[in-house]
């Protein structure tokens, strides 16, 4: 009897595998113009160019957790499984009706999440939702969100570069995003705001927490440190590109410095990150 029950119970997960490889493979069809829109957007829009990576990173989790993947299936979350797959591909037909990228963008990881709830359980799905939800951070936000954001970002990096400047000596007067220094006068641009940084180190603090070791609380501590780390990356980029321009004159603001400017912030958000790690596992 106990061998007849085995059997039955391989049977069943084996078909439960076969219909969710069916679905995946049904869902990245009926997906792929959303995915081919987004994957140029990566390409063109420097503002999230970091989304290509997040692809990788999430396939690289799963890959890790193979073995996991491979315990038996369990039930009982049937309906919460279809209400996700419901919600998502209501998402998917708004968002195409009204021309709306973000909303058939975001109903693609919802809709292989619901898949895998309803199929293989809630284990199996404990185990792909981080790598699943993370493929989040690669949807560029609404435009009306994203502008909304960048002018107050703008405003603050003004001010924040403003008063780094003025504890070096420097004389320089803000008036809203511009900065009014002898000789030369910077405008802190949308580009500059530091959205664009936020968003990188977000996703650089949370691909750094899956190799970190940390405890689920240090984890969220080091990812919600990412954020005054690139608004201080961000401040850094600005007053060494108006110092060189007070002390060299304005072709350093204008020349080689702007070209790797986004190099600086990557490089000192990186550093910071870095720093907060070794001051976590500092701390007991």
């Amino acid at each position: 009897m106990s061998d007849i029950s085995r059997q039955e119970g391989n049977s069943t997960l084996l078909l439960k595998r076969i219909l969710l490889g069916m679905s995946l493979v049904l869902i990245s069809v009926m997906y792929s113009p959303v995915i081919t829109s987004l994957f140029r957007q990566w390409i063109d829009d420097p503002n999230y160019q970091h989304g290509i990576v997040i692809p990788v990173v999430s396939v690289f989790i799963l890959w890790k957790r193979r073995r996991e993947l491979r315990k038996n299936p369990d039930g009982g979350y049937y309906y919460t499984g279809l209400l996700i797959i419901f919600v998502s591909a209501l998402l998917l037909v708004a968002g195409t009706a009204a021309s709306e990228l973000f909303s058939s963008r975001i109903s693609f990881p919802l809709l292989i999440l619901g898949s895998v709830l309803f199929l293989m359980g809630s284990g199996i799905f404990r185990i792909v939702a981080f790598p699943v939800l993370f493929l989040v951070l690669a949807v560029p936000l609404p435009y009306i969100i994203y502008y909304r954001l960048t002018f107050p970002m703008q405003l603050f990096s003004a001010r924040l570069s403003t008063y780094i400047l003025q504890s070096t000596g420097v004389s320089v007067i803000r008036k809203g995003n511009i900065l009014h220094l002898p000789g030369y006068t910077l405008e802190v641009v949308a580009a500059c705001s530091g959205l664009r940084s936020l968003m990188t180190m977000v996703t650089i603090a949370v691909i750094l927490t899956i190799f970190s070791g940390f405890s689920k609380t240090k984890n969220v501590i080091l990812v919600a440190l990412s954020i005054p780390v690139a608004i201080a990356a961000n401040a850094i980029r600005l007053t060494v590109t108006a110092l060189g321009a007070y002390t060299i004159g304005p072709e350093f603001a204008d020349g080689t410095i702007h070209e790797i400017s986004g190099l600086i912030v990557f490089a000192a958000g990186l550093l910071l990150l870095l720093l907060c790690i070794r001051i976590l596992k500092w701390i007991k």
